[in-house]
C-alpha cells in the first residue's frame, strides 16, 4: 500500500486507502477523517441527537404605509426589517427626503 494513497482513521487509528476513507463532522472546528465501519458506527451513535440551530426567528411583520411625494409612489414597509434587511427609501425612486407616513 502506498503512503500517499492512504490515510489513518481517526477513530480507531487503522491505515486504510483514500477511497475508504470519509468524512464525518465534528464540532465546529472541523470534520474527522475516519474509515467506513466507524462512519457507520458514528452515524448510528449520532442518529438521536439533532443539531439545534442557533439563528433566532424574525419577528412578526409590522407593515407601515408610506407615500413619496417626490414620485407619487404608495408603497408598503416592514419595521421590524428596516435597518437590519432592508433601508427605509422610496422602491420607486430611491429617496427617503419625501416620504409620509400613511394611516391603514
Amino acid at each position: 500500500m502506498e503512503i500517499h494513497r492512504a490515510r489513518t482513521c481517526e477513530r480507531c487509528k487503522q491505515v486504510i486507502p483514500l477511497n475508504k476513507v470519509r468524512l464525518y463532522p465534528k464540532d465546529k472546528e472541523g470534520n474527522l477523517l475516519v474509515c467506513e465501519s466507524c462512519c457507520d458506527e458514528l452515524k448510528k451513535a449520532g442518529k438521536g441527537t439533532l443539531v439545534s440551530s442557533k439563528i433566532k426567528p424574525l419577528p412578526p411583520p409590522d407593515y407601515v404605509s408610506y407615500f413619496c411625494s417626490r414620485c407619487n409612489y404608495n408603497f408598503k414597509i416592514d419595521l421590524s426589517k428596516t435597518g437590519i434587511t432592508t433601508n427605509l427609501n422610496c422602491p420607486y425612486c430611491g429617496r427617503l427626503d419625501r416620504l409620509e407616513k400613511r394611516r391603514k
